[in-house]
């Protein structure tokens, strides 16, 4: 388990951070400050730990200025921040990497799966059969939930549906764009509509331009997914060559 401090005096920021964080399993929160001060103070005597979330423009005390406090008590220092001018500082106290703001889940995990090969690995999204999800419904409760079971992800203002095939729904604070960076390798799941992505493997029937789940959700095909729906059904739908074959013979 690698332990992980945040430091940024952004409130979206340290919420991103936490939610992606919650999403590996071998990631785990041993602190988290919006004040580079109270960090500096609480920090500075305590076990060294894996992983430091730095954001660099702070008040008072800069991420850079304690990139150096810490360099040798954090085996690895992310610097987190809204400017790429300060990408040169960041490689001048050594730091491991550098996260642009906003980041995406997939940019995150592929920056942990490079410093932590091993950790990486094992988070992978085609070795791991599950992932983990804060439920709103059950009062943040951490869910571990089977991709097999997942019909369809739903977008919700600022929180996605989990339709499961046991017709249960779990609601998490995460994005439609933080889905697709989990699930882009799996190509079970697609999107047809800006608001959905969904499991292939329970589709029920298609009957023009709606997709109807085995959990009698209805899908509308969006205007502007209509050609990669066309080309998914092209590559999956069978039809009979007899027309040809005929034709052929004819001729």
């Amino acid at each position: 388990m690698l332990n992980c401090v945040i430091i940024d005096d952004e409130d979206f920021s340290v919420d991103a951070l936490k939610r992606y964080i919650d999403l590996l399993p071998n990631l785990s929160i041993a602190g988290v400050y919006t004040d580079p001060q109270i960090a500096l103070t609480d920090l500075v005597n305590t076990d060294p730990f894996d992983i430091l979330f730095l954001d660099v423009d702070m008040p008072l005390i800069s991420g850079i200025e304690l990139a150096r406090i810490f360099r040798n008590k954090v085996k690895k220092i992310i610097f987190t921040t809204s400017h790429s001018k300060y990408a040169f500082e960041a490689f001048e106290v050594e730091a491991d990497a550098f996260l642009l703001k906003p980041f995406s889940f997939g940019k995150f995990s592929t920056t942990i799966a490079k410093l932590f090969p091993n950790i990486g690995s094992e988070n992978s999204e085609l070795k791991s059969e599950y992932f983990l999800v804060k439920n709103k419904q059950e009062d943040l409760r951490i869910v571990k939930v089977k991709y097999v079971e997942v019909v369809a992800f739903e977008s919700l203002h600022n929180y996605i549906k989990i339709h499961l095939d046991t017709d249960k729904v779990l609601i998490a604070y995460l994005g439609l764009k933080d889905i697709l960076d989990l699930v882009k390798h799996r190509r079970n799941f697609q999107q047809f509509h800006r608001a959905f992505i969904i499991s292939t493997d329970y589709i029920s029937y298609i009957e023009g331009n709606t997709i109807k789940m085995t959990n009698n959700l209805s899908i509308a095909i969006g205007e502007r997914y209509k050609v990669h729906f066309t080309n998914f059904l092209a590559n999956r739908l069978i039809t009979t060559t007899r027309n040809k074959e005929c034709k052929s013979n004819l001729e």
